[in-house]
């Protein structure tokens, strides 16, 4: 079987790097992927619970392809069921475009790296965003390739 490269199976992959993460937190905190991450939003995301790796992950679009405002809805929300009956433990984030136009319904969830692209993989998601403790990457999850480091160089 042959594992498609990132843009043969989605279009939008280039604008992957340009995701802005939302963390619908009290306080609420905002990762830009575009930029480093600095030890200020690093404390940030510790302090909302995420201390260390941790994975975003959506359950919308799946494949790359745009679906249904109703399907992504019912997605995201089985997503949460299937993590909450399971005992892991997430906080919603939204993964969205630089001006916002574009959100994916998402979680952050504390697992390790194969826990999470093995999930992304049964969601048919082609890729996660990953967090090692000081950089972000975008590990592919149905798609073959290195993971990509953010932010990447132009």
């Amino acid at each position: 079987m042959t594992i498609p490269s990132p843009d043969q199976l989605d279009p939008d992959w280039h604008r992957y790097p340009d995701t802005v993460l939302n963390f619908r937190t009290r306080p609420a905190v905002r990762v830009d992927l575009r930029e480093p991450i600095g030890q200020e939003s690093i404390r940030a995301v510790t302090g909302i619970g995420l201390p260390g790796a941790f994975a975003v992950i959506t359950a919308q679009n799946p494949r790359g392809e745009n679906t249904d405002d109703s399907v992504n809805e019912q997605r995201a929300r089985q997503l949460g069921e299937t993590l909450v009956s399971t005992g892991i433990a997430f906080l919603h984030v939204d993964a969205c475009s630089p001006d916002g136009a574009h959100c994916e319904d998402s979680v952050a969830v504390a697992v390790g790296r194969e826990a999470a692209t093995r999930l992304a993989r049964e969601l048919e998601q082609v890729a996660i965003f990953w967090f090692d403790g000081e950089k972000f990457w975008i590990v592919g999850a149905l798609v073959g390739g290195n993971p990509v480091m953010l932010p990447r160089l132009v």
